[in-house]
């Protein structure tokens, strides 16, 4: 029997899709932030003169990137009830997929530190600025440059892991593509959707990329 591929059986179930696509930006732009905050910490961290601090940053890295968000999503949903800490499905999968980022964003701006010559620390030391002056003013500025373009592939890869986020109870996108594949029968037509959907996010995302550094960097063409 030949396949019809047909939209039409789940034109009814379009008008939930706009609720999807806006739970799922809504958890990924949170998540960005949160885990571009806490990975710049663990990125200093692992950075720091002190031994211990240096540890703990590359134990978090290491620990976060070897383990599956799935586990991680998993872990914090299930875990924290257990604890006597009652959270909802959302926060558990942003604090879960917050988490797993941050592993990554440490690496990506502890990158772009190492890259920043020890020079440029020594000066900043020797002219009586504070930690705080130093890394706003000569450092970041420098730092940011470097990782520009690799934060926005992990921007991207925030968005694509937050589709996991159904397995913990969240109407996102991935979970109306799964709700409406249940009810109409027609999975591959709601996969198609959700795919495109996924698509034009990430490629909107790139663009907002190229065009930002264009302005900031003044370059005619910033490539990833």
């Amino acid at each position: 029997m030949n396949y019809t591929f047909t939209l039409r059986t789940i034109f009814p179930y379009f008008d939930t899709l706009a609720l999807g696509i806006e739970l799922t930006l809504t958890l990924s732009v949170l998540a960005i932030v949160i885990s571009l905050v806490i990975g710049a910490v663990v990125a200093v961290m692992r950075r720091s003169r002190l031994r211990t601090l240096r540890f703990a940053g590359a134990a978090y890295v290491e620990v976060m990137r070897n383990t599956p968000l799935l586990v991680t999503l998993y872990i914090v949903y299930f875990a924290t009830p257990a604890l006597g800490i009652r959270i909802s499905s959302f926060s558990a999968a942003l604090l879960g997929l917050s988490l797993n980022a941050a592993g990554y964003m440490a690496e990506i701006i502890r990158a772009g530190l190492i890259a920043v010559p020890r020079g440029q620390f020594e000066a900043a030391t020797s002219q009586g600025m504070t930690a705080w002056q130093m890394f706003r003013h000569i450092i970041f500025p420098q730092v940011f440059r470097t990782i520009y373009a690799p934060l926005g592939n992990q921007f991207i890869a925030v968005i694509l892991a937050s589709s996991l986020s159904s397995v913990v109870a969240v109407n996102d996108l991935a979970s109306w593509m799964q709700t409406v594949g249940a009810n109409s029968f027609r999975f591959f037509e709601t996969f198609v959707v959700a795919a495109v959907v996924y698509a034009v996010l990430c490629q909107a995302i790139n663009l907002a990329r190229l065009q930002i550094g264009r302005m900031l960097f003044r370059q005619p063409e910033l490539r990833a």
